[in-house]
């Protein structure tokens, strides 16, 4: 077995466990919650608990290939017996119940349901193109025009994307703003913009490689991905919307 193999079967248990981590502290914090910031703990737990689900899955069905004296070409195999409807689906999901933090957390009272509902379309949009370029890919016609067209459709939507929330927190009013919820907002932007651009990443892997490297590459990139984009950003958001609570019962008892 390869460096790059062990690094994979090992990092789909790390971020299972991670994601159950946080899914016991959001739990946790959820009752610390007031109003509607209680629907950002409900949220991440969704998101950790389907993220533990799909990566323990895929770790308990490598301990076999782990256990013999397979290699990356047979990982790729069994990863690719998940269907890839299903794989998008779980980005699909996921993704738009993470983006819909940034709103929540800038106060929808503050940007509008509108500009929440305008989040899930494109992240719907960006993720059903890069669902049809690999698939693509996949049904024989290799990297051609037609996969990089959807690839490129779908980074442009996710620039699109990165441009309306960039100008979105630009109009907040920051002095209407604690400094936990202001630090939390800029953070986040960075985490989407640098923690969002894996996933693009570990799709070049599996255009650019060889097949079977290019597949298990992508999955160890990914799931660098959701440690960072899921685990991370969960603490992150829950911490802020902490804060916020916090912040409000003095007001309410000042």
């Amino acid at each position: 077995m390869t460096t790059l193999f062990n690094l994979t079967y090992f990092s789909f248990l790390t971020c299972g466990l991670a994601a159950i981590l946080a899914v016991v502290y959001f739990v946790i914090q959820a009752p610390k919650l007031t109003g509607r910031l209680r629907l950002l703990a409900l949220l991440n737990i969704i998101v950790c608990a389907a993220s533990s689900v799909l990566h323990l899955y895929f770790f308990t069905r490598l301990q076999p290939i782990a256990a013999g004296a397979a290699g990356v070409q047979e990982m790729a195999a069994a990863i690719g017996e998940l269907p890839l409807m299903v794989r998008y689906g779980y980005w699909l999901a996921t993704t738009a119940m993470l983006i819909v933090m940034f709103p929540l957390l800038m106060g929808i009272e503050r940007v509008g349901a509108a500009f929440a509902v305008k989040l899930v379309i494109i992240d719907f949009a960006m993720i059903s193109t890069g669902y049809l370029g690999e698939r693509s890919i996949l049904s024989g016609d290799g990297v051609s025009l037609t996969a990089l067209t959807w690839f490129t459709v779908s980074g442009m939507l996710w620039m699109y994307m990165t441009f309306s929330i960039f100008q979105a927190l630009r109009r907040l009013p920051g002095e209407e703003l604690i400094p936990a919820q202001r630090d939390a907002l800029i953070y986040m932007f960075f985490f989407f913009l640098i923690g969002w651009a894996i996933f693009p990443a570990g799709f070049f892997y599996a255009m650019v490689f060889d097949s079977g490297v290019g597949v298990v590459l992508r999955e160890f990139t990914v799931n660098v991905g959701d440690i960072v984009n899921k685990v991370l950003w969960g603490f992150l958001v829950v911490y802020a919307a902490r804060e916020i609570s916090k912040s409000l019962r003095a007001e309410g008892g000042a």
